[in-house]
């Protein structure tokens, strides 16, 4: 199965939005001027990658699920997840299992937060401090683990429920058991795509609005990839 991940740098322009229906307008104008910029960039990028791969030309119905994780209405539609980061937006998008998306600046909040340091398992921390640059690293880690509990709608971050194997290129969820993520350090963004059950293409796309969708890459689950940085971590049998 095909997962797609695409960007777009936001400007300062209003994006088109012949694509969203007007109850999501309404909504955006009841945010701060902050707020909207994002969900309505973040809307229409959604619905451009959706009439580009599906061929749907208006935004499908979004709604909010208890855990808070925003999923289209009809169950035949593709799992989705957004993320921020700077002025960048990221969508990751699929038609078979569930998605988790996280996007992080390089050093925005290095090291890693007190409160973070807490959820990080022994082999965790033992592997980010033999790395080079271990707050690099372990930004890198937790834009995993973010995009692991963005895909299970789960908030409650620590050990016991995730532990990353970095070394291995391996990771335990006892949220969800069966789970691949594939993660990059492009300049100074992290990207980490997280999807059950398994990634078996990863196609990276650069959205504008001009040019519409440029392919960048695809990743695929077997592929080796030149980037030092380049991460693909594969679930670990449960726990008996």
């Amino acid at each position: 199965m095909a997962c797609h991940f695409a960007r777009w740098v936001m400007t300062d322009n209003e994006p088109n939005t012949h694509r969203l229906p007007a109850d999501v307008l309404d909504f955006a104008n009841t945010l701060s001027p902050k707020l909207r910029v994002r969900f309505i960039h973040g809307r229409a990028l959604l619905a451009e990658m959706m009439f580009y791969l599906y061929g749907s030309t208006q935004l499908p119905q979004v709604v909010t699920l208890p855990s808070g994780r925003p999923s289209f209405a009809s169950s035949g539609l593709p799992d989705f997840s957004l993320a921020y980061a700077g002025n960048t937006i990221g969508v990751m998008l699929s038609s078979e299992g569930k998605v988790g998306l996280d996007l992080e600046i390089l050093h925005a909040r290095s090291p890693i937060h007190q409160s973070r340091q807490s959820a990080l398992a022994a082999v965790e921390k033992t592997w980010i401090a033999m790395q080079t640059d271990p707050d690099e690293s372990a930004s890198q880690l937790e834009c995993i683990r973010q995009s692991v509990h963005k895909l299970s709608g789960q908030s409650d971050i620590t050990s016991d429920t995730l532990s990353l194997h970095p070394s291995s290129g391996r990771l335990r969820s006892s949220i969800t058991p069966n789970v691949q993520v594939m993660s990059d350090i492009e300049g100074a963004e992290i990207w980490s795509c997280a999807h059950t059950p398994a990634i078996q293409r990863l196609i990276c796309w650069r959205y504008t609005p001009t040019e519409g969708f440029t392919r960048l890459q695809t990743f695929a689950a077997q592929q080796q990839v030149d980037s030092l940085h380049f991460m693909k971590l594969t679930s670990l049998p449960p726990a008996k």
